[in-house]
């Protein structure tokens, strides 16, 4: 899974694997979460949100299953 450095002030890095739908988060605290089940759309719609702690908070967290990885 390749992962892109993304500017905000929470999340480090993003990375996305549409075949299995996992969308991986990387907080600069160097924690690290796995979010299963993520359809593509959301994925795009979090790299193109001007909040991606806010979307990721509101859209993803409570919605798509997630296990700290690192």
């Amino acid at each position: 899974m390749t992962k892109v450095k993304v500017r905000s002030n929470t999340i480090e890095a993003v990375g996305y694997d549409p075949t299995n739908q996992i969308l991986e988060i990387t907080f600069i605290s160097g924690e690290t979460y796995q979010h299963d089940g993520v359809p593509q759309s959301i994925y795009d719609n979090l790299i193109h949100s001007s909040d991606l702690g806010y979307y990721l908070h509101y859209y993803i967290r409570n919605t798509y299953p997630y296990q700290q990885i690192y």
